[in-house]
């Protein structure tokens, strides 16, 4: 039983506890304080107090958009992550059913017209949150790190055309509505787009116009409907040797230990199971896998997951070279100089920047350029607290020569399209 919501409220909450919030974000995230409070005029609210709020999900049951408001004073963009800084600090949800959304972008569409979106799409473990720290502590512009409404969007955008290509019913509520078109999702994105616009302009102090955005990989599956949505923005993609990336990833899981990794590999193969979040599945999906060995397994779910933002990512960049990708960066450009590689970056992007420039705070970019950028956060392999040094990882690799094979194998089933795991794309900055 679903509940549509017709009008807008608000409505305190408190974030419950969690260690890893894997999950997609969700209204779920939040404890309910007190009773709602309905909003009549969401867009006078909106012109208002819409600085406040930022876009931090959809909830398909009551076919509203939800966003919050933090506890006052806090800085969003301070966390590595914005969607995991949103969950945390949120004191209050505004909820925007989607049959107005239109209208309260409309009200404010005009303010943030001038706006030039950066999106960066990557492969995960690749220096895609580096970026945005050097970005943030910039004059020129400003970051987003992995708004998460996008991969909601993305999600439900895929589960129905899973339940459309195998015959299932559809949804009984918004996703099935809103989604069930082009045209209806593209302005579903524009709107998204607009209202993030309109708080992160509007609540930075220096009130910087150019705004990255930094996806988390699968979004790329929206590339082809991003073009539309946003015809103008530029676009970056980052990536990584596939072995790394994942190997990387399994570190993460297994808390450094290479005996549990091994263990946890073996019978995960063994009973053809994963542990991956349904948004590191959408790759795996694709029909072109299915008879690769072990499918559905956890590393099954982990190889496909590189492999299919590398394919989308080559696909997008034959279709439309002038848009996918205004630049298209390796992990060892970052690795081996930060500051020149970023700097070529901005320059590729039309941006005039330049850490001696008059304005430019060198202690923010020195700090970004040393420390971890994920310290202090459960994806940090190393840097448990914030503020620790980041320094490159010297161990030996943890994979088998069977990983290795089994890596290529998944591969092949791109049709040569993705030879191996240390495929480069053209025109990368190496």
């Amino acid at each position: 039983m679903f509940t549509k919501q017709h009008l807008a409220y608000t409505r305190k909450v408190i974030p419950k506890k969690r260690k890893l919030n894997l999950p997609l974000s969700s209204l779920d995230d939040f404890v309910p304080v007190g009773e709602a409070t309905t909003v009549h005029d969401v867009v006078k609210l909106f012109a208002r107090r819409g600085n406040e709020f930022s876009v931090y999900s959809i909830d398909w049951e009551q076919e509203v958009v939800v966003l919050i408001r933090p506890v006052d004073g806090v800085d969003l963009k301070a966390h590595p992550f914005f969607r995991e800084a949103q969950r945390r600090k949120a004191a209050e949800v505004l909820c925007v059913p989607l049959e107005q959304l239109q209208k309260v972008a409309s009200a404010v569409a005009d303010e943030v017209a001038h706006v030039q979106e950066v999106f960066i799409f990557n492969t995960a473990r690749c220096g895609s949150t580096l970026v945005t720290r050097f970005v943030e502590a910039t004059s020129v512009a400003q970051a987003v790190s992995e708004p998460d409404v996008f991969s909601v969007i993305n999600m439900a955008l895929h589960r129905l055309k899973r339940s459309s290509q195998h015959g299932q019913p559809l949804p009984r509520h918004g996703s099935s509505t809103v989604l069930s078109n082009e045209e209806s999702t593209i302005a579903l994105l524009r709107n998204v787009g607009i209202l993030l616009n309109y708080n992160l302009v509007t609540s930075d102090p220096r009130h910087r116009d150019v705004i990255f955005y930094k996806f988390r990989p699968e979004v790329i599956l929206l590339g082809d409907l991003m073009t539309r949505a946003f015809p103008s923005a530029k676009t970056v993609f980052l990536y990584r040797d596939g072995r790394e990336v994942c190997e990387s990833i399994c570190r993460l899981y297994v808390q450094e230990s290479r005996v549990l990794y091994a263990v946890s590999t073996w019978v995960t193969q063994l009973l053809g199971v994963s542990l991956a979040p349904d948004y590191m599945r959408c790759f795996g999906d694709d029909p072109k896998f299915s008879t690769v060995h072990h499918h559905g397994s956890g590393l099954f779910h982990l190889y496909t997951f590189w492999v299919g933002a590398m394919q989308y990512a080559a696909d997008l960049q034959k279709k439309q070279p002038g848009y996918f990708f205004h630049a298209v960066i390796y992990y060892s450009a970052l690795l081996s100089d930060k500051k020149k590689t970023f700097s070529l970056l901005m320059k590729k992007l039309g941006l005039k920047w330049s850490p001696a420039d008059p304005g430019e705070d060198t202690d923010k970019i020195e700090k970004a350029s040393t420390e971890d950028s994920q310290a202090g956060t459960l994806l940090s392999a190393k840097a448990r607290k914030p503020g620790e040094k980041w320094t490159p990882d010297v161990s030996s690799r943890w994979m088998w020569q069977w990983e290795r094979e089994y890596f290529k194998e998944v591969c092949r089933h791109t049709g040569n399209e993705i030879p191996g795991p240390d495929f480069l794309l053209p025109g990368t900055i190496v």
